[in-house]
């Protein structure tokens, strides 16, 4: 812009010098155009500040604009930062009522659970459509979800204020036929009394594998006692303080007999063995109980009794040992000696005699024991194979079978063992007398 200024007054000097015969007009002339152009500065000047302040004016209007709006900015971002702050404890208290939600929901549910476990047999009948209404459904808004939950737990409120003085309520259970009757029950505390409608099945509640309960039957007597109690009378009633345990314990149980047929095959080659020894042991009791060996005295008598007061006086085994002592009086001390050896051994002999029986019998009884365990253990393991372990009855009889015969492989065992220790220290007893008796008589009696 300053480069065009000094052309312009050289363009106007040119022309004023061009157009001008003598320098006075000339300068005349400059003068003139110089005024005129100073006059238009002017004008220009008086139009430019003319201009200026209106837009001067505009210029405060809108920084006094400008400061209201940082000033309601900063009030925006004060309110923004509180409504932050606002938002993040509604966020805060959203997620607390959420877990807490969560945790009465949960409190909810075991409370149900509770409850349901509490029902005594029969009495869910009365409130399965309040608990099907807590199902958690797709579709069903929380509110609902709750409303169905508070109804449980004031259904569990309503039936502790009954359970003091007893309660009354329609149910079904199953009878003994298997039938499916429908009827009436009251409550007293864990004892619940049925009556059918048609006043024909009367009885107590239990629980049963089937989700309905099952009616134990029960005698005349206690009968006529429970029917006029559902007639409103004052009645006297027997209470199994078992809640039926004992009956069902009963209904169990099983004879020996029956229970010996539980062990299954292996239960024949036991039960046998032990009979043997058994049988065997008393023989040999018996026997040991008839033997009777003389004193080195009283030998020295026998030799003047007849054979008839020596057969009454010795018995059996002793008898024929004594008959041996006497007939090697008349021997040579080398014959002598080998006879009392041979009558010894032979006494020996009968004394051991049935002794192995019991023994026997002690040490295979167990392992037959063994051997049916492992047959019904076999016989489990097929049956899983088969049809799973989810029926426990199923499996029974191969476990039966498994721990019976060692309970009765043990059995017959152990008083095996017994009995053989016992005989056999008896036996040694009576060797050990014969075999000093006959050292005697080795040595020098006198005949």
């Amino acid at each position: 812009m300053r480069s065009l200024i000094p052309c312009f007054i050289l363009f106007i000097v040119s022309s004023a010098f061009s157009g001008a015969e003598t320098l006075e007009e000339a300068l005349a002339w400059s003068r003139e155009e110089l005024t005129a152009v100073r006059k238009e500065l002017s004008e220009q000047r008086d139009k430019i500040v003319d201009e200026k302040l209106p837009i001067a004016r505009e210029l405060r209007e809108i920084r006094e604009k400008l400061v209201e709006e940082q000033k309601n900015k900063r009030f925006l971002d004060a309110q923004q930062e509180g409504g932050n702050f606002e938002l993040d404890q509604l966020k805060s208290r959203q997620s607390t009522s959420k877990e807490l939600a969560g945790y009465l929901g949960s409190q909810a549910i075991r409370f149900r659970q509770n409850f349901e476990s509490d029902l005594v047999v029969g009495e869910r009948y009365s409130y399965v459509d309040t608990l099907l209404s807590t199902g958690a459904q797709a579709g069903t808004s929380p509110i609902k979800h709750a409303e169905a939950q508070w109804e449980v737990i004031e259904a569990s409120l309503n039936r502790l204020d009954r359970l003091p003085g007893g309660t009354k309520f329609e149910t079904e259970a199953v009878s003994d036929t298997g039938v499916l009757v429908g009827g009436s029950a009251i409550q007293f505390g864990p004892l619940v009394f049925f009556k059918g409608a048609n006043d024909n099945v009367v009885g107590n509640l239990a629980a049963s594998e089937s989700l309905q309960p099952q009616i134990r039957s029960l005698d005349d007597n206690h009968k006529a006692a429970v029917r006029g109690l559902f007639a409103g009378n004052e009645v006297l009633i027997p209470v199994d303080p078992t809640l039926g345990q004992a009956a069902l314990i009963q209904q169990e149980s099983v004879s020996f007999m029956e229970h010996l047929a539980l062990g299954g095959f292996w239960m024949i080659p036991i039960c046998l063995f032990g009979l043997l020894a058994f049988l065997t042991s008393i023989f040999k009791w018996i026997s040991i109980q008839r033997v009777r060996l003389p004193s080195i005295l009283e030998f020295e008598e026998l030799r003047n009794l007849s054979p008839d007061k020596l057969n009454n006086e010795y018995k059996s085994d002793s008898r024929r040992l004594v008959a041996s002592l006497i007939a090697v009086k008349d021997v040579s001390p080398d014959i002598q000696s080998a006879e009392l050896d041979v009558a010894y051994q032979e006494f020996k002999f009968n004394m051991n005699r049935w002794l192995p029986i019991i023994a026997l019998t002690a040490g295979v009884s167990p392992l037959l024991g063994l051997l049916g365990t492992v047959t019904g253990m076999i016989k489990t393991f097929q049956l899983i194979s088969l049809f799973g372990a989810g029926d426990a009855k199923l499996l029974s009889s191969g476990i039966s079978e498994a721990l019976i015969t060692t309970e009765f492989g043990l059995v017959v065992a152990i008083p095996a063992l017994v009995l053989h220790a016992f005989l056999q220290r008896r036996v040694k007893k009576i060797l050990v007398g014969s075999a000093t008796l006959m050292e005697q008589v080795s040595r020098g009696v006198e005949w």
